[in-house]
């Protein structure tokens, strides 16, 4: 389950387990729900997140182009080291601020 709360203007959402094929679809229709509803700014608080395929990278690509173009931002928290890895590889991290788990 995700967890979604309001901090200011932003948005945190707080997806849960792994982020793949068989979840990706409802995070992102989440986010396209609150992109919808007016929320301009999200940060995914990747904290709960276990393991991301190209499905997971898929939402949180689709996430920054259509925060992008409705001039919202989206950024990354709480990635572990091997998420930070998997972003910075795939190269979403030249355009996300990440910022790891401590």
């Amino acid at each position: 389950m995700d967890v979604v709360s309001t901090v200011g203007e932003g948005t945190v959402v707080s997806p849960d387990g792994d982020l793949n094929e068989v979840t990706a679809a409802s995070l992102r229709r989440e986010l396209n729900r609150l992109v919808a509803g007016g929320c301009r700014e999200i940060v995914m608080d990747l904290a709960r997140i276990r393991e991301m395929d190209a499905f997971g990278l898929g939402v949180l690509c689709a996430a920054r182009t259509t925060l992008n173009r409705e001039k919202g931002s989206f950024s990354v928290i709480n990635a572990s080291p091997e998420l930070e890895t998997l972003l910075r590889r795939t190269g979403l991290s030249r355009h996300v601020s990440i910022s790891t788990a401590e």
